[in-house]
């Protein structure tokens, strides 16, 4: 007999009110499923360490209007997997989900009114949440074609990593010629960041915090490597701007040396600020800002894939398009590095979690669903 777990919330479970809406603790029930009608996933049912994570049988997602359906090949890992599943993420998560926002796979199935897109598609996307699991049914306003020559455990890292990175040199105005220093260039969206700015012209200053991440940054097209663990970040990088400083930081790590970043760009540059990886969101003095006229962007690339305040997708789909085509036509030319990425099965989705909370990866980490 197959089993698996449905959830059932009920207000005597009330935990707490978030935005005004109580959040439940689901009530587990064992129910009897056919095989047919179950897939394997990773399941979030109350918000907990990712530790606490195991895999579970749960129904298949039901096909709906303008979505599709993808049996999953690869979901990528990232640092907010680990937030939205403790509950502390910007964009709340309602119980129940199964985490995961970013797979790659071939589409099994089409919903009514989907155009552009058709069964047996290889494809990378996108997801609000759902793609630590076998199958997933998404809207296909963020879901785009692989080409055949870029394989689907490296297409999988290009929506969101590559699409951050892009999106943001482009708001800092990165052209040929120009200097970039990208902070934590060992992670995903740091090496991202490096061949996107290297497509763009700019010479790039890496800065991580290991021989190993800086070796990756080195093999991204990064011209300057600095280990801010052993070498002076502001120092350093004044020597090899001959005092000038960089036009452009890129900033997903933020931290206590956020002034240090202030003080290595040149007059009149702009610094681009994507998350706090080291966990601390920096206190910007504002004078320094002033006196050296330098631009400071926050960067949120959730705005664009419905993940803000209200769901604006729609609105950018012909932006997104554009970007995610430029990407992976780079990628099938063979002008983006796409290393392989550190993998996991799924039924090890806690190990992959911890890797990368531990910052001991490097590059993308990536679930293997089949």
């Amino acid at each position: 007999m197959k089993y698996c777990v449905r959830l059932v919330t009920t207000k005597r479970k009330l935990l707490r009110w978030s935005n005004r809406r109580p959040v439940f603790r689901p009530r587990l029930q064992m129910t009897t499923i056919n095989k047919e009608g179950s897939m394997k996933a990773i399941l979030c049912d109350q918000f907990t360490s990712f530790e606490d994570l195991t895999m579970v049988d749960v129904p298949r997602p039901d096909i709906a209007p303008g979505c599709v359906r993808i049996k999953v090949d690869y979901a990528s890992v990232g640092y907010a997997i680990s937030l939205m599943v403790a509950g502390r993420y910007q964009r709340k998560m309602t119980l129940p989900f199964i985490p995961g926002t970013e797979v790659s796979g071939e589409i099994i199935e089409c919903g009514p009114g989907v155009e552009r897109l058709s069964t047996g598609s290889r494809v990378a996307a996108i997801v609000d949440a759902g793609g630590f699991a076998e199958e997933v049914v998404i809207d296909a306003a963020t879901v785009y074609p692989v080409p055949d020559n870029v394989s689907l455990e490296r297409a999988v890292g290009i929506p969101l990593s590559y699409g951050t990175a892009a999106t943001a040199l482009e708001r800092g105005g990165v052209k040929d010629g120009q200097r970039v220093l990208v902070c934590g260039a060992g992670g995903a969206l740091g090496l991202a960041a490096v061949e996107v700015a290297k497509q763009k012209g700019a010479t790039v200053i890496a800065a991580a915090s290991s021989g190993l991440k800086l070796e990756a940054a080195r093999l991204a097209g990064a011209d300057i490597l600095i280990d801010y663990k052993s070498q002076n970040l502001l120092e350093t990088v004044r020597a090899e701007t001959a005092g000038q400083g960089v036009d452009v930081v890129f900033d997903p790590v933020g931290g206590a040396d956020f002034e240090s970043l202030i003080r290595c760009t040149a007059n009149g540059g702009s610094i681009l600020s994507l998350g706090f990886a080291s966990g601390l969101i920096p206190q910007a003095p504002v004078n320094l800002l002033l006196v050296k006229n330098v631009s400071l962007h926050g960067v949120n690339f959730s705005e664009y894939i419905g993940w803000g305040k209200t769901d604006r997708r729609q609105e950018f789909v012909p932006q997104m398009r554009a970007l995610m085509e430029w990407l992976f036509s780079a990628a099938a030319a063979g002008n983006l590095n796409l290393r392989s990425p550190q993998m996991f099965d799924l039924a090890d989705a806690k190990q992959a979690i911890a890797c990368v909370v531990g910052r001991r990866s490097v590059g993308k980490v990536v679930l293997r669903v089949r």
